[in-house]
């Protein structure tokens, strides 16, 4: 069998150490839930940063706590603004009296163009 088919056979559950920074590209590829083929090809593409990952000895080897910053550099910032001073509006429309309803927006039919007769030559 091939190692990836070893893989979905064992039953044992991923256990990530702590203290264990470094890890091949095989590895790494199961810690972040892809298959091997589509991190080597973001690598390739240029997707995943160099500082991420490096070459030791021909291989690939990927930093567990940099991959982590990459992607937490990725991740939109928003902030949620809570205050109690903002008094929820008494009206149960966003804004509009019930008169004002617009009416619904339908997809409009395509025009295509007419079959071409079909002749039967003899």
């Amino acid at each position: 069998m091939q190692g990836e088919d070893l893989d979905r056979l064992d039953p044992r559950p991923l256990i990530v150490r702590a203290d264990i920074d470094k890890v091949h590209e095989e590895e790494m590829a199961a810690l972040t839930g892809t298959t091997l083929k589509a991190l080597q090809r973001k690598r390739a593409r240029g997707v995943i940063p160099k500082g991420v990952y490096a070459t030791i000895d021909g291989r690939i080897m990927y930093s567990i706590r940099r991959y982590d910053q990459w992607v937490e550099s990725l991740w939109p910032d928003y902030q949620l603004v809570l205050s109690s001073s903002v008094t929820p509006s008494a009206s149960d429309s966003c804004g509009t009296a019930a008169g004002d309803a617009k009416p619904s927006r339908t997809r409009k039919l395509r025009r295509v163009s007419r079959q071409q007769p079909i002749t039967v030559l003899q």
